[in-house]
């Protein structure tokens, strides 16, 4: 019998790195577009789940063969969360039962889903050309994302969200004067925070090239990029973006180039009207709370009271407080955290299971508190310490393109930790596996050391 030209284990290796490389490239640029909802769910059914499966199955083919694997620094810490998270949901359903059971079960499979984009990226980079590969690979579909935005401002593109539970079911609309814009992604904090991690990696390459004309169009690319994250109107994404502006330069010690793209930063800021407006509501709040800390009322003392006949006045409508001018703020502050600790009363050590606490928290430490206890929110928090620390330990070891991927990696982990304070960025689907992705690929720049 004839033998086969390219072993079987080789055609599957190919097979399972371009695979990968289609979910790279369809997860920022496919609208966000439901092929199914689950009954009696939330939970939506979207074309990635099936390629992301389908990865998986070439995943273990390739296993099977091959018999070799490499498990990626923090398969530990990612272990113990989901058997935290397990636990939970059999809390959920069994003792505090106030979950649907194929809900709260739908929801765990979703996280993992997209934290599995670590373990096959980390397993499919093999060596520094295939790294290479997948990051100029995942840089590439911004193109794309920016201008399909400009096709919504200006050509009425279809807008798919998931702001809403109506428009989470696909509605397809067009982008509306004044609403902030959301080109591929489901909302406007999504497209911020995809953007911001291509912020930090343009950062990253302005800080290592030598070449004039690549600093040049690197700068070009920087601008658009920084244009089109500002039409997205996130307050909440420029604190990220600027701390990781920040951090990138600080570690390449390029502290001029950091301050010229800060200093821009804030230029874009000054002439959008949008942004203005809404940092004078935050400011708003800061004064109307300094001014309740600082000023005392002042009563005059009537010495000898006249009587006197009072009309009664006409009630009028109670003012809004200054933080329920702020739409956003209020929910958090009124409803969304206190909602969440409520369920971390309730039950401290395990929470209340996941979709407990409905779809959005606006905030991923008190989720993982609400939802997952105590002990989730420690496992948690222990994943994204250590792929800090872990991050940093490779910075010592890795030089040129793997010093960018490290340190650009860097910067949009503490993006993703800073705004997770503010949004539930580890929930959102598109931004989640493109973090992960991110962060595979990353340290496997120190796999074979």
């Amino acid at each position: 019998m004839k033998k086969l030209a390219v072993p079987t284990h080789k055609l599957l290796d190919s097979l399972f790195k371009y695979s990968l490389a289609a979910v790279l490239v369809f997860i920022p640029l496919y609208p966000k577009f439901p092929l199914f909802i689950l009954p009696f769910t939330y939970v939506q059914i979207r074309a990635e789940d099936f390629l992301i499966t389908a990865v998986w199955g070439l995943f273990f083919l390739r296993l099977l063969l091959t018999r070799k694997f490499k498990f990626p620094p923090l398969s530990l810490q990612i272990g113990i969360f989901f058997a935290i998270g397990l636990l939970s949901c059999l809390s959920a359903i069994l003792i505090t039962k106030n979950v649907i059971p194929t809900a709260v079960l739908l929801h765990y499979f979703r996280r993992i889903e997209y934290v599995s984009i670590f373990f096959l990226v980390y397993s499919a980079v093999d060596s520094v050309q295939t790294r290479r590969y997948f990051l100029e690979l995942s840089i590439l579909p911004i193109i794309g994302v920016f201008f399909y935005g400009l096709a919504q401002m200006f050509l009425g593109a279809p807008v798919i969200s998931t702001m809403n539970v109506e428009s989470s079911k696909g509605a397809a609309l067009t982008l509306r004067p004044g609403v902030p814009l959301s080109s591929t992604f489901a909302g406007h904090y999504d497209l911020a925070v995809y953007l911001t991690m291509m912020l930090t990696f343009f950062t990253g390459l302005l800080c290592s090239l030598k070449n004039r004309f690549q600093l040049i169009l690197t700068f070009v690319f920087f601008l658009a990029t920084l244009w089109l994250f500002m039409q997205a109107g996130s307050r909440i994404g420029l604190l990220g973006l600027f701390l990781s502006i920040a951090l990138v330069s600080f570690l390449y010690r390029k502290y001029l180039i950091g301050a010229v793209l800060i200093i821009t930063m804030f230029a874009f800021i000054a002439t959008s009207p949008g942004y203005i407006d809404r940092f004078k509501s935050i400011i708003n709040i800061f004064t109307a709370k300094m001014g309740q800390v600082f000023v005392q009322p002042v009563y005059a003392v009537s010495i000898t009271p006249t009587p006197t006949i009072t009309i009664a006045p006409t009630p009028t409508p109670e003012p809004l407080r200054a933080l329920q001018q702020d739409t956003s703020t209020s929910i958090r502050f009124d409803v969304e955290w206190p909602r969440a600790l409520r369920s971390f009363y309730k039950n401290p050590f395990l929470g209340t299971g996941y979709s407990s606490i409905t779809l959005s928290t606006d905030n991923d430490y008190l989720r993982a508190l609400g939802e997952t206890g105590l002990l989730g929110f420690l496992a948690f928090v222990s994943i994204i310490l250590g792929l800090f620390i872990k991050l940093l330990k490779n910075l010592k070891k890795v030089s040129g393109q793997d010093k960018l991927l490290t340190i650009s990696a860097l910067g949009i982990l503490v993006a993703f930790a800073t705004t997770a304070i503010f949004l539930d960025v580890f929930e959102s689907s598109k931004i989640a596996i493109l973090f992960w992705a991110f962060m595979g690929l990353a340290l496997s720049a120190n796999k074979n050391s």
